[in-house]
Protein backbone atom coordinates (compact mmCIF):
# COMPACT_ATOMS: atom_id res chain seq x y z
CA UNK A 1 0.00 0.00 0.00
CA UNK A 2 1.32 3.42 -0.92
CA UNK A 3 0.80 5.62 2.12
CA UNK A 4 1.15 9.28 1.16
CA UNK A 5 -0.19 11.77 3.70
CA UNK A 6 1.13 15.32 3.83
CA UNK A 7 2.87 15.84 7.18
CA UNK A 8 3.50 12.14 7.75
CA UNK A 9 6.68 10.21 7.01
CA UNK A 10 5.06 6.82 6.55
CA UNK A 11 8.42 5.10 6.05
CA UNK A 12 9.52 6.23 9.50
CA UNK A 13 6.21 5.19 11.05
CA UNK A 14 6.28 1.81 9.34
CA UNK A 15 9.81 1.25 10.59
CA UNK A 16 8.62 1.83 14.16
CA UNK A 17 5.90 -0.76 13.51
CA UNK A 18 8.46 -3.35 12.40
CA UNK A 19 7.37 -2.84 8.79
CA UNK A 20 3.84 -4.07 9.45
CA UNK A 21 1.26 -2.12 7.45
CA UNK A 22 -1.51 -3.60 9.60
CA UNK A 23 0.05 -2.26 12.80
CA UNK A 24 0.86 1.08 11.16
CA UNK A 25 -2.70 1.53 9.89
CA UNK A 26 -3.96 0.72 13.38
CA UNK A 27 -1.56 3.37 14.72
CA UNK A 28 -2.92 5.93 12.25
CA UNK A 29 -6.49 5.11 13.34
CA UNK A 30 -5.53 5.47 17.00
CA UNK A 31 -3.89 8.80 16.23
CA UNK A 32 -7.07 10.08 14.60
CA UNK A 33 -9.23 8.90 17.50
CA UNK A 34 -6.92 9.99 20.37
CA UNK A 35 -5.39 13.24 19.15
CA UNK A 36 -8.55 15.38 19.53
CA UNK A 37 -8.65 14.72 23.29
CA UNK A 38 -4.96 15.67 23.62
CA UNK A 39 -5.60 18.86 21.67
CA UNK A 40 -8.57 19.70 23.87
CA UNK A 41 -6.39 19.28 26.99
CA UNK A 42 -3.77 21.75 25.73
CA UNK A 43 -6.19 24.44 24.51
CA UNK A 44 -6.45 26.70 27.53
CA UNK A 45 -3.02 26.81 29.09
CA UNK A 46 -2.40 29.11 32.06
CA UNK A 47 0.42 29.57 34.54
CA UNK A 48 -1.42 27.20 36.86
CA UNK A 49 -1.86 24.49 34.20
CA UNK A 50 1.61 24.73 32.64
CA UNK A 51 2.80 21.53 34.33
CA UNK A 52 -0.21 19.55 33.04
CA UNK A 53 0.27 21.17 29.65
CA UNK A 54 3.85 19.85 29.52
CA UNK A 55 2.61 16.32 30.27
CA UNK A 56 -0.13 16.46 27.64
CA UNK A 57 2.04 18.00 24.93
CA UNK A 58 4.59 15.25 25.69
CA UNK A 59 1.82 12.78 24.84
CA UNK A 60 1.21 14.58 21.55
CA UNK A 61 4.94 14.38 20.84
CA UNK A 62 5.06 10.65 21.54
CA UNK A 63 2.06 9.59 19.48
CA UNK A 64 3.16 11.87 16.65
CA UNK A 65 6.59 10.28 16.59
CA UNK A 66 5.05 6.82 16.38
CA UNK A 67 3.26 7.57 13.11
CA UNK A 68 6.07 9.62 11.57
CA UNK A 69 4.44 13.04 12.02
CA UNK A 70 7.85 14.63 12.33
CA UNK A 71 6.95 18.33 12.20
CA UNK A 72 4.17 17.88 14.76
CA UNK A 73 6.57 15.93 16.99
CA UNK A 74 9.25 18.60 16.66
CA UNK A 75 6.90 21.46 17.54
CA UNK A 76 5.39 19.49 20.43
CA UNK A 77 8.90 18.93 21.78
CA UNK A 78 9.64 22.66 21.60
CA UNK A 79 6.37 23.45 23.40
CA UNK A 80 7.09 20.81 26.02
CA UNK A 81 10.53 22.29 26.72
CA UNK A 82 9.07 25.81 26.94
CA UNK A 83 6.39 24.61 29.36
CA UNK A 84 8.92 22.76 31.52
CA UNK A 85 11.08 25.90 31.71
CA UNK A 86 8.05 27.99 32.72
CA UNK A 87 7.88 29.99 29.47
CA UNK A 88 4.14 30.60 29.40
CA UNK A 89 4.54 33.53 26.98
CA UNK A 90 6.36 31.30 24.47
CA UNK A 91 3.77 28.55 24.81
CA UNK A 92 0.89 30.99 24.35
CA UNK A 93 2.56 32.49 21.29
CA UNK A 94 2.82 29.14 19.50
CA UNK A 95 0.04 26.99 20.94
CA UNK A 96 -2.95 28.08 18.85
CA UNK A 97 -1.15 27.58 15.52
CA UNK A 98 0.18 24.24 16.78
CA UNK A 99 -3.32 23.03 17.65
CA UNK A 100 -4.66 24.15 14.26
CA UNK A 101 -1.82 22.39 12.41
CA UNK A 102 -2.23 19.22 14.46
CA UNK A 103 -5.99 19.19 13.83
CA UNK A 104 -5.33 19.70 10.12
CA UNK A 105 -3.01 16.68 10.21
CA UNK A 106 -5.69 14.60 11.94
CA UNK A 107 -8.15 15.61 9.21
CA UNK A 108 -5.67 14.64 6.46
CA UNK A 109 -5.00 11.25 8.05
CA UNK A 110 -8.73 10.62 8.53
CA UNK A 111 -9.44 11.51 4.90
CA UNK A 112 -6.64 9.24 3.68
CA UNK A 113 -7.88 6.36 5.83
CA UNK A 114 -11.45 6.79 4.61
CA UNK A 115 -10.30 6.79 0.99
CA UNK A 116 -7.63 4.09 1.15
CA UNK A 117 -7.97 1.87 4.17
CA UNK A 118 -11.64 1.60 5.06
CA UNK A 119 -11.32 3.55 8.31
Amino acid sequence: MDIKISGVNAESGLELCDGSEEIYLRSLRLYVSNMPSYLEKIKNVTKETLHDYAINVHGVKSISEYIGAEETKKTARQLELMAKSGDLTGVLAANEAFIENAQDLVDKIRAWLEKNAAA
